[in-house]
C-alpha cells in the first residue's frame, strides 16, 4: 500500500499577528492559535507577535513565542513596518519555515482544517501567495485593488529567495507621496504588498512580458471570500461580510458578535476567551 506523503506532511509555520490597540483581539487570536490550531496534526507553529501602541496596554508576553514592540508609524506604514517587521524575525530564527500566516490581530481563523486545505493546494499548484483581492463585485482586479493584508499566506522559502520583503512603505512613501497627493489618493498597502509580490516574481523568472499573468499563476486566489466588499454605502465607505463561515474567518471590528460566533462553535478555552464570553459590557476589550 503506497503512503501519501503529501497528506503525511508536516508544515512548519510562522504565524505574524500585527496590533496596535486590539490588545484583547489579538491574545484570542493566540489562544485560538494555542487550542484550537494545535489539534492539527498537519501544523507545527510558531507565534510572532508585533505590536507598535503604548507598552503600558501589553506590558509583557502572552502566547507568542516572540514579541516585538516598534514605533507606531500611522496606519497604512505602521502595519506595513509590523508585518515586516514580524518576517524579519522568522528570517532571523525560524530559518526552516515553510510558510508565513500574517494576521491582523482582529482576524481570527477558527477551522485549522481550512487553513490545511490552502496550503496543501499552495504545494500541489505551486503557489506563491494566497490571499484575495481587497475589491468590490464589479471592481476586482488585483492590478487595480491589491490584495487582502489582513489576511495572507506566503510560501516563505520561496518570498525570502527573491526577496518580497521588506516592504518598505516608508521608503515608498517618501520617494512617491507627491505624485499620490497630486492624484488625490492615498498609498494602499494592499497594492503594494501586491507589488512586492509581483517584484519578486521578476527577480524570479526575468519575465517582462505578461509578467501580471504570471502573477495570476502564482497567486491562490482564496475565492471564498471574494469579494471581499459587498457594496459601498452613501458615505462612500466600502463595506464588507465580517464572518465568513465556510473559511471560519471572523474579521469583525466589535466584539459582540465574535462573542456570539465562538459560543456556537464551543470555542470555550482561554482566559481572554472565557472573559468574552462573561462579560455583557466590552469596554475594557479596546486598549486606549
Amino acid at each position: 500500500m503506497l503512503l501519501n506523503l503529501q497528506n503525511m506532511k508536516k508544515f512548519k509555520i510562522a504565524v505574524v499577528i500585527y496590533t496596535y490597540n486590539r490588545v484583547e483581539d489579538a491574545k484570542i487570536n493566540m489562544e485560538i492559535i494555542r487550542n484550537v490550531w494545535s489539534k492539527s496534526k498537519k501544523l507545527e507553529v510558531k507565534i510572532i507577535h508585533s505590536f507598535n501602541g503604548q507598552k503600558s496596554w501589553y506590558a509583557k508576553k502572552y502566547l507568542e513565542d516572540d514579541l516585538i514592540y516598534i514605533k507606531n508609524s500611522g496606519h497604512f506604514q505602521g502595519a506595513a513596518e509590523l508585518i515586516d517587521a514580524g518576517i524579519n524575525i522568522v528570517a532571523k530564527k525560524y530559518k526552516n519555515t515553510d510558510y508565513v500566516i500574517v494576521l491582523a490581530s482582529d482576524t481570527w481563523l477558527i477551522k485549522p482544517d481550512y487553513l490545511e486545505k490552502i496550503l496543501s493546494q499552495m504545494e500541489s499548484d505551486n503557489k506563491c501567495l494566497a490571499s484575495c483581492p481587497w475589491g468590490l463585485p464589479k471592481y476586482n482586479d488585483l492590478r487595480e485593488v491589491g490584495m487582502a493584508v489582513d489576511f495572507f499566506i506566503l510560501n516563505y522559502q520561496w518570498a525570502k529567495k527573491y526577496e518580497m520583503f521588506p516592504v518598505s512603505y516608508g521608503d515608498f512613501f517618501n520617494k512617491y507621496s507627491d505624485l499620490f497627493f497630486y492624484q488625490g489618493r492615498s498609498i494602499m498597502l494592499e497594492k503594494l504588498m501586491f507589488g512586492r509580490f509581483i517584484q519578486a516574481l521578476f527577480r524570479e523568472s526575468k519575465i517582462n512580458v505578461g509578467l501580471r499573468q504570471y502573477a495570476y499563476q502564482r497567486f491562490l486566489n482564496l475565492t471564498d471570500r471574494n469579494p471581499v466588499h459587498s457594496h459601498i454605502d452613501k458615505d462612500g465607505y466600502w463595506i464588507r461580510p465580517m464572518y465568513w463561515p465556510k473559511m471560519g474567518l471572523l474579521t469583525h471590528h466589535e466584539a459582540l458578535s465574535k462573542k456570539q460566533i465562538l459560543r456556537k462553535a464551543k470555542i470555550i478555552q482561554g482566559k481572554s476567551i472565557q472573559r468574552l464570553l462573561q462579560s455583557e459590557s466590552f469596554d475594557y476589550y479596546l486598549a486606549r
